[in-house]
């Protein structure tokens, strides 16, 4: 089945490559276009930390995808532009030795991308963390008033009790007030319970949040990773790919992809 993503289809893979090996950073890439921007941390994680040579289906897909995005670019607003970002690209592009102009435009649009999709990842986790913090600073403040409450009842409850003991004969009113004062210290408490659960998680959310926000991009790492996988430039060890049956290791040129 082809999947549809914002005006581009992703090709199904080989079935025999499947069975071999299952994509990952195309797969992310992917997520990402679809506006899934939670799987950004993924892909960029994935792409900084890329060992070659890796399966050729994999870099086929992710040539297929990323040269769709390329050209899908105004889609997503991120229209070739000269700007400080553009300079300080070019400079990381002539760090890693890619001079032909078609591979650099290219490569700095694909970039621009990543850049793009980077600025939602860190706008949504922070709105994200504002969320949290928030329902967290509710929980604190009802936990408060819970505990508060629950004490002040209980003290009604111990009152009431005793009084109802100390009366003779007991007093009906009394015992019928301890009854609902401890119905309501019990309530207190156990909500208290219940919140405290509910910060935990909340605090645990809080920190996956915080744990798989990435906050900067190492841009020269990204560079060389991509240029790697999309042929304009050899990776710093070894070859992008290897054939099987021992046939010769070498690099697809774009045109191919």
């Amino acid at each position: 089945m082809t999947l549809i993503l914002r005006g581009f289809s992703i090709r199904p893979r080989n079935q025999e490559a499947m069975d071999a090996y299952e994509p990952v950073l195309s797969d992310h890439l992917a997520k990402v276009a679809a506006s899934s921007h939670e799987a950004f941390p993924l892909f960029y994680r994935g792409l900084i930390s890329l060992r070659f040579p890796i399966p050729v289906a994999e870099v086929l897909e992710f040539r297929y995808v990323s040269h769709q995005l390329i050209d899908q670019a105004a889609s997503y607003g991120c229209a070739y532009a000269f700007d400080d970002f553009t300079l300080a690209r070019r400079q990381d592009l002539a760090h890693c030795g890619i001079v032909k102009a078609t591979h650099s435009d290219r490569l700095l649009q694909l970039l621009r991308l990543i850049h793009h999709f980077h600025e939602i990842h860190v706008r949504t986790s922070e709105e994200r963390e504002r969320e949290l913090r928030a329902t967290l600073e509710e929980n604190v403040f009802a936990q408060r008033h819970s505990h508060r409450y629950g004490r002040a009842t209980g003290i009604v409850t111990a009152a009431s009790l005793a009084s109802a003991v100390l009366m003779s004969p007991p007093a009906t009113l009394m015992e019928g007030l301890a009854v609902l004062f401890g119905y309501l210290c019990a309530d207190h408490y156990y909500s208290l319970s219940l919140l405290a659960r509910e910060e935990r998680t909340l605090q645990s959310d809080l920190n996956e949040v915080l744990r798989r926000r990435v906050r900067h991009i190492n841009w020269r790492a990204v560079v060389r990773q991509t240029a790697a996988i999309l042929g304009y430039a050899r990776p710093s060890r070894g070859e992008t790919f290897q054939m099987d049956q021992g046939a010769e290791s070498y690099a697809l040129t774009t045109d191919t992809a």
